[in-house]
Order: structure tokens, then sequence, then C-alpha cells
């Protein structure tokens, strides 16, 4: 405790210290007068005889001082002086450095929770499944499996520790009120075993649960748990009917566990049998054992997919590669392509801020060119000055944290808002967590070092010159180059911005203008997935669509309805095409529609040749087919389509691929169906029959009165046919494309347009800052400059010239940079080239408009100067 009675006692020891030296000067001042010196003679003599009094005391309390801590400490209160002297400056820098780590740090939490740790998951990294790489799409995929494969691969290979089955789909909730489709995960037992997460509340699953005349057992997600059972604890035990399947709920998942977006988990046992629980292919996912290669992955999974492609020789491609596939890799974010692009973006609009307080500060620092020579004279070294002002940008950074933490958690809920719907990790937690506050903080620390630097190094070398000369100036010449340098970087950073954000407004309006056959907000549309167990027989499913379609019909405002196999606009089913006898197309997929007569007049399809599908073939569910104008074309060109045939191969809608279930003939060709928004590729169509294979599940009603409006009367016709079929995705088509087509765009031109809003504000700020600086350091020349004849005009000009000047060099220099970052964008470009004309055009034309604004007040400022004053003051 020594130090701390030393810390208490340091202004006695000063006292002490003080009163011991001017008793010294008293008894040499007697001492002199005694051999006869007046007393003011005496004080002079013993004043030069003991030294600088004031220096002596310093010397002697640094004896009881902490040098480094205390003058750092003085440092800092003399920082603390200087901006609040400054508080304008002070302020401006701050909310600069605030948007700008703001930004940045927003940005990091939504990249962090979807690209750095988007899964719950223990050792998330030892988790894989096989890889399959294709020689013909070039690239690597991964697959899922019959309940058989799935068996042989976790009996013949051994570099997982424990291996899991799921799949997920649309189950039925039928009992206490009205029926429910939620999504289920079908998955085998040890499942939580393997990814390393136990229930929050009661029991994981357990191969006993699986075993014949068990009870059939179920476990809740929690958000399931939550909005569907209150978060009550008493849930456990309760029971829910499941697809027809009574199941005992044994327990609830913890917040995070989405495993594939389920809501319910479904414990089975997987069997060689060709479908379990409805589903006959599961995705598998093992725990790799430590030290496992790719090389031995590969050497495992070789013969057992040989076995697989000789029972299955079409479902595989010729010379196909076998390896392991990371989890990560396996559900990687459909946003990670535009999070890539915006770390860019937020990183260059970063880099704009420091730049732009770069100047600020080095400006100030030329203002200040007295103090720092004057405080080099009197014994302050270079590294004393540079500490100086590295503690002001230390500071300035410091205060501007919390306030960048407000920006960032403001953007963070604006960006989670904005993010399109199924394009990040059910499990992904976003948020302003630990890890991003210490980012922050280094994204903080790397602005001080990057704006600070050059403030530092002038105040480091005063000019002495320009202090004896009393005279205003803009700094050196290396000063007033390093300047117009912040000018041309910060005009160039946000060209390139601009660039990215003017594509993805040309990207959007090209996405919102392609054509949409429906009229959006007359087309309502749901689904209603019949529930296998009730509707086991292809006759009762299309029993209940005919008597739907004939109820909905008649209902006042309905002016069609139509089937389709799943929603416009959003997917479908795929197959590949086989023309007479050809070899098939495997590098293309054609979608399938299972219509009804309606759906041409509801579409505004025009028919090119033939006839539509009609009531005849729809009553015997003959298998003609109507084509698209494209799918003529790519198919069968030079030749008449109608009565032409085709084959479905690899179809998703049906099992069996014989001859006579997939061949149609065709009998109309209508025209193209625009291509799909948000899509970056077209498709040819092929409408056929929906009786010939019963799996629609979607009606498309044509309506004459706003489509929401007619919600609750279909609704209550389908619950009146069966009260236990769930009705699911019933929306109006505009509330289908705002949600999945145009919402990708609009979250990309909504950030990237903030973004680069932000940047040409801080170019402003930077360039008006600049030429402030620079126009009032010169009052003198421009008072001489009026006084020879200048007028208002010619110093107006002359300011501006100069601006003209450096912006056409930042747009020289900001060209290669905007092609660049469009380069990198054209992954997320609709419609719309990276080069486009348009675009260029108008972002060259604005920076100098920018650079015009950011001047006009100081050189209206300076052209006001008076000549007399100014040469007066100077």
């Amino acid at each position: 405790m020594r130090w701390l009675r030393q810390l208490f006692s340091r202004r006695r020891r000063y006292d002490d210290l003080s009163f011991s030296v001017q008793e010294h000067l008293e008894e040499k001042v007697d001492e002199l007068m005694e051999d006869g010196m007046s007393r003011k003679d005496a004080e002079h003599a013993a004043r030069k005889q003991f030294g600088n009094v004031l220096l002596t005391e310093q010397r002697g309390r640094e004896a009881w001082q902490w040098q480094t801590v205390e003058s750092l400490w003085a440092d800092v209160a003399f920082a603390l002086r200087q901006l609040w002297k400054s508080r304008g400056v002070t302020a401006i820098v701050v909310l600069t450095l605030a948007l700008g780590v703001g930004a940045a740090t927003a940005v990091f939490s939504v990249a962090y929770g979807v690209l750095v740790d988007p899964f719950p998951y223990k050792d998330v990294h030892t988790l894989a499944t096989p890889k399959l790489c294709s020689p013909r799409l070039g690239r690597c995929y991964w697959d899922s499996y019959t309940p058989s494969q799935f068996l042989e691969l976790e009996q013949k290979t051994s570099i997982f520790s424990g291996v899991t089955a799921s799949t997920v789909g649309s189950v039925t909730l039928t009992g206490a009120g009205e029926a429910q489709q939620i999504r289920g995960n079908y998955l085998t037992t040890n499942t939580f075993d393997v990814l390393g997460v136990q229930p929050m509340l009661g029991r994981a699953s357990t191969q006993q649960d699986v075993s014949p005349g068990h009870e059939e057992v179920a476990i809740l997600s929690n958000r399931y748990w939550k909005s569907h059972f209150g978060a009550s604890e008493s849930v456990l035990g309760q029971v829910i009917n499941v697809d027809g399947h009574a199941r005992t709920i044994i327990g609830v998942m913890p917040q995070r566990f989405l495993w594939r977006g389920a809501d319910v988990y479904l414990p089975v046992a997987i069997i060689p049998q060709p479908m379990i629980a409805g589903h006959s292919h599961f995705t598998l996912v093992g725990r790799l054992k430590p030290g496992v290669t790719e090389a031995q992955a590969s050497s495992q999974f070789t013969p057992v997919f040989q076995d697989f492609i000789q029972s299955d020789p079409r479902r595989y491609d010729k010379g196909i590669r076998f390896g392991i596939m990371r989890f990560n890799e396996m559900f990687q974010s459909g946003l990670a392509g535009t999070l890539y692009l915006l770390l860019g973006a937020v990183f260059v609009l970063l880099l704009i801020a420091c730049v732009n307080v770069s100047s600020l500060l080095l400006a100030r620092a030329v203002k200040r060119e007295h103090e720092f020579v004057l405080r080099a004279a009197i014994g302050a070294s270079r590294l004393r000055l540079v500490r100086q002002v590295m503690v002001e940008s230390l500071l300035l950074a410091l205060f501007s944290v919390p306030v960048a933490l407000l920006f960032a958690y403001g953007g963070l809920q604006a960006m989670l808002r904005l993010v399109p719907p199924d394009t990040i990790p059910d499990e992904a937690l976003i948020s302003l967590n630990v890890p991003v506050l210490l980012t922050s903080i280094g994204i903080a620390v790397f602005a001080v070092i990057l704006f600070g630097a050059s403030p530092a190094w002038h105040s480091a070398n005063p000019r002495l010159s320009g202090v004896l000369t009393s005279m205003r100036s803009t700094g050196s010449r290396g000063h007033r180059r390093l300047l117009s340098g912040f000018v041309v970087a910060e005009i160039a950073l946000s060209l390139a911005l601009l660039t990215v954000a003017g594509l993805m407004m040309r990207s959007m309006i090209a996405v919102e203008k392609v054509p949409v056959v429906f009229p959006p907000e007359h087309t309502l549309m749901m689904r209603v997935p019949l529930v296998s167990h009730r509707y086991s027989k292809p006759e009762d499913k299309l029993r209940f669509f005919r008597e739907a379609l004939e109820r909905v019909n008649h209902v006042p405002g309905v002016r069609a309805v139509t089937l389709d196999s799943e929603l416009p606009f959003l997917s479908g089913y795929g197959s590949q095409i086989q023309t007479g006898n050809l070899p098939v197309d495997s590098s293309h997929v054609s979608n399938l529609h299972l219509v009804t007569p309606s759906y041409l007049s509801i579409s505004g399809l025009p028919l090119l040749q033939g006839h539509f599908i009609d009531e005849r073939e729809i009553s015997v569910g003959a298998h003609d087919a109507v084509v698209t104008d494209d799918f003529a074309k790519k198919y069968l060109p030079g030749k008449d389509p109608l009565g032409q045939t085709v084959r479905l191969v690899r179809s998703e809608l049906f099992e069996n691929e014989d001859a006579e279930t997939t061949t149609f003939t065709i009998v109309g060709v209508v025209g193209n169906l625009p291509a799909y928004p948000g899509y970056q590729q077209t498709f040819p169509h092929l409408f056929m029959p929906y009786t010939v294979s019963p799996v629609m599940d979607t009606f498309v009603i044509s309506t004459a009165v706003p489509a929401e409006s007619l919600v609750q009367t279909v609704r209550q016709i389908i619950t009146s046919m069966d009260k236990d079929q769930p009705i699911s995705d019933i929306l109006s088509l505009r509330q289908l494309l705002d949600r999945y087509g145009y919402a990708g765009p609009r979250f990309a031109l909504t950030l990237f347009g903030t973004f680069a809003a932000a940047a040409l504000l801080l170019c402003v700020i930077g360039i008006y800052g600049v030429f402030s600086f620079a126009t009032s350091r010169r009052t003198q020349e421009i008072g001489v400059r009026m006084a020879l004849g200048a007028d208002r005009g010619d110093v107006i000009w002359m300011v501006l010239r100069q601006a003209c000047a450096l912006a056409a060099l930042g747009i020289g220099v900001g060209l290669p940079l905007a092609f660049g970052a469009a380069r990198l964008a054209r992954s997320q470009l609709f419609y719309t080239s990276q080069y486009d004309p348009i675009t260029f055009a108008l972002v060259l034309c604005t920076l100098p408009l920018l650079a015009v604004a950011g001047t006009w007040i100081p050189a209206r400022r300076a052209a006001a100067v008076d000549p007399m004053v100014a040469l007066r003051t100077e």
C-alpha cells in the first residue's frame, strides 16, 4: 500500500519541496546580505547560483511520479480540452466514425450469424455427408438415399462414428380445433446424439421408441412448443395426431435447434423398405472420425456407389467422383453471395469514413502548426507530439463506439426485417453478441490507425517557416497534395459503391418489369395437400378436387379456377425430356404443370397451334400435352410439334418410368411463360391433364374482386368438405411476388442504396471540409486577387475548377474499381449486364455534380471576401 500512501501524500511532499527550496534561497540571500549586498542584488545572485527554481522543483517531483502514466494522463486531459474547444469538428468526426463502424458492425452481425456460426450443433466441422462431383454439371452436390442405400452406406463405410437419416415434409396435425399443416422431420433416433444437442425438456428418442409394438413418440421444436403449447412443461406426455398416427410428446428441443426447419421431430426406424412413413429418400449426415481424409472417404464410398450405379445407372452421371461434403457446405445460406458483397461494400464505406475523418483532422493539424512548433521548441519530442495526436484520435474512436453500437442495433433490426424468407438457416442466431462487439472495437482501433496516421505525421514535422511568417497557410505542398488525395480517394471509392447500387437498382427494375401472366391483384392461390392416409387412392383425390373446383367456381366474385402442381412463379415439378429415339438431353430440365382447361383463359397465354387441354382429355386422363413455344423450338427444331411424342425422364411426377406412363403426345403449343421473378434462367414448360397424376395441390383462382377478400369464403368451402384437411400458403399472387420474387432484389437494393447514399453524404462532407479549410486559409491571396481586379465569378470559378479537377481525377482512379465491383456483383444481378451503360453514365454524371455541391458554399464564401478587410486582417 506504499504507492497508495505516496499518491495521497504527494501534495504535502510537493509543498515541502517548495518550502525547502524557498528556505534554501532565503538562507543564501541572508548570507549575501551579510556580505554587504542589497536584498534585491542578493535575491538575484542567489537565484542565479541556484538555477531554474521551477525546473529544479519539477525534477524533484519526478521522483514521486509515474512518468509514463502521468504524462499519458496529461495527454488525455489536454486532448479532452482540445476536443471540447472544437466541439463542432468533434461531433462531425464522431458521427462519421460511428456511421462507418456502425454499418460495418451491423453487416458483420448478420455475416457472423449466417456464415461464421450458423449452427448450434457440436463440432459442426466434423459433420458431413457423401459428396458427388459430376463432370457434366461441373460442380459437386449432395444426394438423398433410399432406406436400403442408407443402410448400405452405414454398414459398408467406417469413416463415421455415427450416421443419421432424416427427411422433411409437411405433416398434418388433427384432433382438437382446425387441422394444421406443419413441417415434420422424420429422423433416426440417434440424430440428437450425433448432432450433439439434447432436449431442454424431457428426453431424446431411443432405439426402443421405434421398436415394434412401442407407442410412437414425437419431440417438439422450441418454436412450436411456445407458439402452440404456451411453453407449458405439462406438454410432456400429451398425445398429438400426426398424419393419422397418435404420437406421445417426450421432449422439447432448445431454442436454436431447428434441424431442417422442422416444427416436430418424428423418430422412425430405417429398415430395408421402399417407403418409410410415406418417404422414399432420406438425407444422410454423419459424424466423421478424427483424422479422416478426403482420399479415405473416396476409397470407401466408391465401391458402395458402384452398386448404386449398377442398380440405377440413369441417376448418376458417367465419371462421377466421391468425397466428403462438410455440413456448412451442405446447408449454405442463400444469402451468402449477397453477404460477401455487402461485407466488401461496408468496408469501402468504412474506408470513406476514415478518409473523411483523416482529412478533417489533417486540416485541423495544419491550423495548429503554431502550437506544435511551440511545443517542439520547449522540448517536446516527435514521439510525444505523435502520441498527443494519436491520443486525440483514440478518444474520438472511443466516443464513436457507443454511438456506432446504437447505429448498428438500429441497422441490424432494419436488415432483419428486409431479409428475404427462407434464405438463412433456421438455426442462425443474429444479434450483437460478444464476438461482434469485439470486432466492433477492433474496427474502431483499425480506423484510429488509419485516420490518425497522417495528422500524427504532420504534427511530428511542423513547419517552422509557416509559423515565423505569421501568415495563414494551407500547409506545405505535401499537405495540400495529401488533402487533395483524400478527396480523390473519397470520390473513387464512392464511384465504386454508387455503381454497385445503381446496378442493383437496374436489376430490381428489370425483375419487376418481367411480365406476369396472371393479374397479381386478382389471382388467389392456396395449397390443399390432401392427407395421404385418408386420400390414399388417386380416385379419392380426383373426386375431392372435382368437387372443390365446382364449388369454388360458383363463389360470387370468382371468374375461373384451375389447378396446378405447384405455386406459380415459385417452383414446379421438373423433368428431363426425350424426343423420339434421341438420347436424353440431361443438361436441361422442363417444368411440368398439371392443369385444367381454365388455365389458358386465366393465364392469358396465346394459343399458337392445336388446342389446349380440354374436358375430354381431363375426363379420360389422356396422355396429351401442350407445350410452350420455346419447348417446341428447343426439343423439336424444324418440326411440326403437333402429333410428336415426348417422354419424361427422371420426372418428379411419376415413380413408374415405363414408356406407357411417361410418354405424351403434343396437341397444342402456347406462348412462352415469362421467367420466374428472381430466377437467373428460364425453363420450357409442358402442360398435362391433372388427372394423369393426381399430385397437384394448388388452386389458382381468378377473381373479379380483390383476391384477399375471398380468402375466408374459399377456406370455408374446403373446411366444409373436410374439416381435417389443412390449407396452407393462401395468398394473392401480389403477396407471393413481394415475398419470394422481389424480396431478394429489394433487399440488395435497399442495403447497397443505403451504403451508397451514406458514402455520397460523407463524400460531400469531406469535399466541403477540405475546400472550406483551403479557402479560409487563402483569404489574403483571394483579397489580393480581388484587389487586382478579379470579380466574384472569377473567384467562384477558381474554387470550382479545382473541385472539378479533383472529381475528374477521382473518376479516373475510381473507374477500374467500379468495373471490378460490378464484376463481383454480377451473380446478384438479374437481367442486367455488369457493364450496364445507363448505370455507368448516371454515376459518372452524379459525382462531378457532387463535387460542385460540396464546393459551392466555400466558393461563395471566398467570393464574398472584402479585399481591404482581408489584407488588413493578414
